[in-house]
């Protein structure tokens, strides 16, 4: 992307796909995420942003239309999720295999994702290969890889973004 190039406003759209009986992990999630829309233009997006009398079915499938990004906290309560099983994780998985967006797991809890969802077991998980969330001493340590990894992903979708022969 070229200083003053077109694709530089563009936002990147975050969805953030959780169990809410991981709440807490999401809660610990959001600084990094305000972190890094003060930096690169990102648009994170989670259910809690649905208002009183809002069509929530329709407004999480049309953000998992706009998305760029499918972020997702990995755990048995996600995996368990009949809404995320049928609804998040078939569009997420739709889109990726056709290269429209970046899937990014952050797996909170040792899990055995070859056997219980290989697509998400194929993708380079967050914070670490071989390593969740919850295995960290004080979770606060886990923030910065995961912030990296963010990163990392918004620098692929800009890629993405930019037309052939343009220039970094």
């Amino acid at each position: 992307m070229t200083p003053g190039g077109a694709n530089e406003a563009r936002t990147v759209r975050l969805f953030v796909s959780y169990s809410h009986e991981n709440k807490n992990w999401f809660k610990r999630l959001l600084p990094v995420l305000r972190v890094k829309a003060n930096v690169d233009p990102l648009r994170p997006w989670h259910d809690t942003e649905l208002k009183a009398g809002d069509r929530w079915d329709k407004e999480i499938r049309d953000e998992l239309d706009r998305m760029d990004i499918f972020l997702c906290l990995v755990s048995w309560q996600f995996l368990a999720s009949g809404y995320i099983k049928e609804v998040e994780l078939p569009r997420a998985k739709e889109r990726h295999k056709t290269g429209d967006i970046e899937v990014v797991p952050v797996v909170l809890y040792e899990l055995d994702l070859e056997a219980d969802c290989e697509f998400l077991h194929r993708l380079n998980p967050l914070p670490e290969w071989n390593k969740c969330w919850g295995d960290f001493r004080d979770w606060n340590d886990a923030l910065y890889p995961i912030g990296n990894g963010i990163k990392q992903a918004i620098e692929k979708v800009h890629l993405r973004w930019r037309s052939p022969g343009e220039s970094l």
